[in-house]
């Protein structure tokens, strides 16, 4: 199975002519579909961290971790961002978690985004992340 270009299946839905039942039929192998705890199975075994330290890293709660991991909550944005920082896995890896759960990837035309890009690209720590957002005048996590 091939995979389609995202662009060409965007060309596709524009088209004047198209119904929508054959554009699924055409398209059925294209679309991404991905067991969300799997992913964070991936995401976690290659951290090389316990749940524990990924947990009071990114101090989130334990109930509301082991939710998010096995599918039962939808992490905001922000802390998506804020268990890959805490992982410090790399940007693809968060902005693929971000895709998967609909949100909007990190934008580097955004000023706060950038520095969550630059974060994670050199793999800092959420805390020296803090520092940064903070220093430039940009909202921290903690202050939801």
């Amino acid at each position: 199975m091939k995979y389609k270009r995202t662009e060409d299946l965007l060309e596709q839905l524009k088209k004047q002519n198209i119904k929508y039942d054959d554009y699924l039929a055409k398209n059925e192998d294209s679309f991404v579909v991905q067991d969300l705890s799997e992913y964070w199975r991936e995401v976690i075994e290659k951290s090389n961290m316990t749940k524990v330290d990924i947990i009071n890293k990114a101090d989130i709660g334990y109930t509301y971790f082991y939710n998010v991991i096995g599918g039962k909550s939808i992490p905001s944005r922000d802390t998506l961002v804020k268990l890959f920082l805490s992982m410090r896995a790399g940007l693809e890896e968060c902005q693929k978690a971000l895709k998967l759960y609909n949100w909007s990837g990190l934008y580097p035309k955004n000023k706060r985004d950038s520095i969550l890009i630059y974060a994670l690209a050199h793999s800092l720590s959420l805390y020296d992340t803090e520092e940064i957002l903070e220093d430039k005048g940009e909202k921290i996590f903690r202050t939801s």
